[in-house]
């Protein structure tokens, strides 16, 4: 029956409605936190709260650095040593100059200036010895100062000598008689000079009660010259020399107002002077990290130019057996007998039973049926007997009896929609079918309608007795799961999964190495492989250790979850899709289920793949009634399937790229905003979405799926798409 039929079938032949915006799953799952939650979930009472991690701050002298190469990625952050702090006086995120040596050469230089006056004559009534207690200051004050710089407070050890030069302005002043204005001015200008370099917070406030002090001190100083200044005969020891000119009110009020006006010019130049240095700052900043991203840059070009062969992704095992094919191929005067047992280790290195201990307990009378029970179980191995029921495998099978009609209800469609969802359906056997038309015209319902569809295709509903109703409501409830806002973990990722896994069962050949549990177990393996996810990957999870990752203990933390939620809606009974399963069918099925799943881990990828290249370097092959070569294969077959999207054709590549680049910034915004590290390719600030694509495809994509074209030769075409994506992506 086609969509367009169903959708229009009269309300009175359904034997139940169900709305699927009415469908809700089960609230048994945890919620996971991200950027926008802003309320906490409360446990109910008598339940144990987690611990919330502490927030990780990020360092505040730190420059971010990132760098990626054909090897991998990196991402970090700067540091600058104490000694480039020195150099650029970098305190509390701005600049500041050496104050202390520049206050001891100003002080030094009103020493001379005192000489001078009378040596030169230019002020010959300033005696030199009178700037003994001028010195004694302020070799007193240079001291005091550099024992402030030990103290944490920067702000101390700035602003002690900054207002303490007024002592010996005091003195210098009083000192130079006749020549007291031309001292003020160039002590009141030299000092603001040096202080502006202080780069002490709310320097304007200081500046500005520095001039008010200077200018009152500079008032009582004159008022103490005309008092002290007075002895006319030269004789008197307790008066100095009378003033010639004395001091002239009218021309001192001048000067003072001129101070004020000098004091202003210097509060608004301190303004400019610091964006000046916060300006000088970032371009050094800038210069270095550019530095240090060229070096990057120019090793990985010199590394680029030297190695043009493939990267070695083998494992050790896999060389051992080629060496070994190797020795037995070239030598020509090796015996029968010694090929026969070198023959028999490679079959046996590229078993994946290499680990495994067979219990062959028949015919041995030491140990009992009872023994042989509790050992087979203890270590989880099925007793041979339960292996040679081979009325479940029913190899392939499986393709029979496709299209079998049904005569229940689907969620609506108005009668275009459904005619153009049912022409678009036929061809969902194709390598490069396009699921973002499904979603468009399905009202982002891609999965339920793929997965029913399927589900028809392959006849399960009958073959396993699954109540209709029940099918349709897992269906909606998984699809409701899929967070819409995720830009590429969502239901669309999981229809697409899901309609790529069933191209390798009805066209790549994968079909002849399952039973048809297997092709029920991998569909719903596909439809569940993502239920839930937050957006946010594995690393991220560990690293903020949320909830999940405390469940699960770091381990596969997300596809723990996506199994267990998944599980947990199916053995609700409104969705149980599983009554018709007898227990040892039951039993089956989940495990097919959770290690497919499971197998999504990229954490696993390698090693997965390793062992696949062994088993299928080995001279005994995969055995379709062995079913721990038949998980094997499905673990590679939704592993191929989940990472498929650079082996369609270039316009899906190009969609899938947007997706899953958009969701990798968006975790980068959320590490920035938590403090953390921002992964490699995930900071939004430098976008390299042809270079993550061209790694992807290099160094996970590509060697999978070539090891799976030799496995199944019909993959070819995913092998074919994926140099043409690459090349594509070299272009852009």
């Amino acid at each position: 029956m086609s969509i367009e039929e169903l959708s229009i079938m009269p309300v009175q032949s359904i034997d139940t409605v169900i709305d699927i915006k009415d469908v809700r799953r089960p609230s048994r799952t945890p919620t996971i936190h991200t950027a926008s939650t802003t309320t906490e979930n409360v446990p109910p009472a008598g339940t144990a709260r987690l611990p919330t991690p502490p927030k990780q701050v990020p360092p505040i002298l730190s420059q971010p650095s990132t760098r990626s190469s054909r090897r991998g990625s990196v991402t970090g952050t700067k540091q600058y040593s104490s000694k480039e702090f020195e150099m650029y006086g970098y305190s509390l995120g701005t600049l500041k100059g050496p104050i202390l040596q520049q206050s001891a050469v100003m002080y030094t230089f009103f020493i001379f200036l005192l000489i001078s006056a009378q040596f030169l004559n230019w002020a010959p009534n300033i005696r030199f010895i009178s700037g003994v207690p001028y010195v004694m200051v302020c070799i007193v004050i240079i001291e005091v100062s550099r024992l402030c710089t030990t103290l944490d407070s920067t702000t101390i050890h700035m602003l002690f000598p900054f207002y303490m030069s007024l002592a010996p302005f005091g003195l210098l002043c009083f000192f130079s008689r006749e020549a007291h204005i031309i001292t003020s001015i160039l002590f009141f200008c030299c000092s603001l000079i040096i202080y502006l370099q202080s780069g002490v917070p709310a320097l304007q406030v200081h500046v500005m009660i520095y001039i008010l002090l200077f200018i009152l001190e500079y008032a009582v100083i004159i008022i103490a010259m005309m008092l002290y200044y007075v002895d006319s005969t030269q004789i008197s020891f307790s008066a100095g020399r009378i003033l010639s000119p004395g001091i002239r009110w009218g021309e001192e009020i001048t000067f003072l107002i001129s101070l004020g006006l000098i004091g202003v010019a210097f509060l608004l130049m301190e303004k400019f002077v610091k964006l000046y240095a916060s300006t000088l700052l970032d371009h050094s900043n800038n210069i270095k990290n550019l530095e240090h991203e060229k070096e990057q840059l120019l090793r990985e070009l010199r590394a680029f130019k030297n190695t043009e062969e493939k990267v070695d992704l083998d494992a050790p095992i896999q060389k051992v057996i080629a060496s070994l094919q190797d020795m037995m191929n070239n030598s020509p005067d090796m015996d029968a007998a010694t090929k026969e047992q070198m023959q028999n280790v490679i079959n046996i290195l590229g078993s994946n039973q290499l680990y495994s201990v067979k219990l062959d307990f028949e015919n041995k009378p030491q140990v009992d049926s009872e023994m042989s029970s509790f050992l087979h179980t203890l270590l989880e191995v099925a007793p041979e007997e339960r292996k040679k029921k081979m009325d479940e495998l029913r190899i392939g099978e499986a393709l029979q009896q496709r299209h079998v009609k049904t005569t229940r209800f689907m969620p609506s469609l108005d009668s275009a929609l459904a005619k153009q969802v049912d022409i678009l359906l036929e061809k969902v056997d194709d390598w490069d079918f396009d699921i973002f038309q499904v979603a468009e015209l399905t009202n982002n319902r891609p999965l339920f309608f793929v997965a029913y569809s399927l589900f028809q295709q392959h006849d399960l509903m009958r073959a396993f007795q699954i109540d209709d109703n029940n099918m349709r409501r897992f269906l909606a409830v998984i699809e409701e799961g899929y967070e819409a806002s995720n830009p590429y973990h969502n239901a669309v990722h999981a229809a697409d999964v899901l309609q790529t896994l069933n191209y390798m069962i009805v066209h790549g050949g994968l079909n002849k190495y399952m039973t048809q549990l297997d092709i029920f177990a991998s569909l719903i393996a596909a439809i569940i492989h993502d239920y839930e996810h937050p957006g946010l990957n594995n690393a991220y999870q560990i690293n903020t250790s949320s909830e999940l990752a405390v469940r699960y203990n770091d381990r596969s933390v997300l596809e723990n979850y996506h199994t267990a939620s998944a599980f947990s809606i199916m053995y609700d009974e409104a969705n149980n899709i599983m009554g018709g399963l007898s227990e040892g069918q039951r039993r089956e099925f989940r495990e097919t289920v959770v290690t497919m799943v499971l197998a999504t881990d990229m954490a696993q990828h390698f090693e997965l793949l390793s062992k696949f290249k062994s088993k299928l370097s080995g001279n005994e092959g995969f055995d379709p009634k062995d079913r721990k070569d038949r998980l094997m294969v499905l673990q590679i077959a939704i592993k191929c399937s989940d990472i498929s999207n650079p082996s369609k054709n270039t316009y899906l590549c190009c969609q899938w790229a947007k997706h899953v680049m958009e969701e990798f910034y968006r975790q980068g915004d959320e590490e920035t905003r938590k403090g953390l590290p921002v992964s490699a390719f995930m900071d939004r600030s430098k976008p390299s979405e042809p270079k993550c694509q061209i790694g992807f495809i290099d160094f996970i994509v590509a060697p999978i799926y070539e090891t799976w074209a030799q496995f199944l030769p019909q993959m070819e075409i995913a092998s074919k798409n994926l140099e043409l994506n690459k090349q594509y992506w070299k272009k852009q």
